[in-house]
């Protein structure tokens, strides 16, 4: 019993990086979606020049930071490690990439600045895949067996989710390859275009707001079973 305690009492520093880590994440997401979104549909970034130019970088740098701060916790345990790795790699793409939302929207003819936001898009959707991965790997760790049976569903359905992305984008990409496709592709091409709204509330906006939700959770779970029972 002591032994147990002693343990529980070494792991309160990376737990609260963890809690800390997990609240970045949780409003960092959000916070990127529309930074995004704002940077490609209107000129704020260069109303508000230079600080416009820099909240991409700063919103996914929330992203990737979130993410640092989970290393400490757990660090001989390898598939978390791993996981966490591939996310973390994932968060500094997108990093890289970010400053390109600015460059196109002040150049939009230059293919090269375009080719840079679709590769950020992509990065961010496997970015999500990786870091529902990370939480149920986290809360596999975690004394919760409610967050973990929540965590490991979610986190599955929302790789799910996210995996049609890439499929739906290689299918643009390579339909124009065809030489006289199928109606049925050029049905569903059309259907994509045409349903674009809600498809991106289905597979963007759904698994967005699942993995905010796993981490709020994955949060509070930690305040209530470590920090608050030691009160």
């Amino acid at each position: 019993m002591e032994e147990s305690k002693i343990h529980s009492v070494d792991l309160l520093p990376s737990l609260a990086k963890v809690v800390r880590g997990s609240s970045i994440l949780f409003w960092g997401l959000p916070t990127t979606l529309i930074v995004t979104v704002m940077s490609t549909m209107s000129n704020w970034t260069d109303a508000a020049y230079p600080m416009g130019m820099l909240l991409p970088s700063v919103a996914f740098g929330m992203l990737w930071y979130g993410l640092r701060l989970f290393v400490v916790f757990q660090p001989q345990e390898r598939i978390w490690q791993n996981a966490l790795f591939q996310a973390k790699l994932w968060g500094l793409t997108n990093l890289g990439l970010s400053p390109f939302l600015h460059w196109h929207h002040r150049a939009p003819d230059e293919i090269y600045f375009g080719i840079a936001v679709w590769l950020l898009a992509i990065a961010f959707v496997f970015y999500l895949m990786a870091l529902n991965k990370v939480l149920a790997r986290l809360s596999a760790m975690l004394p919760d067996e409610t967050l973990r049976v929540e965590s490991q569903l979610f986190s599955k359905m929302n790789r799910s989710l996210l995996s049609v992305i890439p499929m739906g984008v290689a299918f643009m990409l390579l339909l124009p390859l065809i030489n006289n496709p199928p109606v049925f592709m050029l049905g569903i091409l059309e259907f994509i275009l045409a349903w674009r709204p809600l498809l991106f509330i289905a597979f963007v906006l759904i698994p967005l707001s699942m993995s905010m939700s796993l981490l709020w959770k994955t949060k509070e779970s930690i305040n209530a079973s470590v920090f608050n029972s030691n009160r």
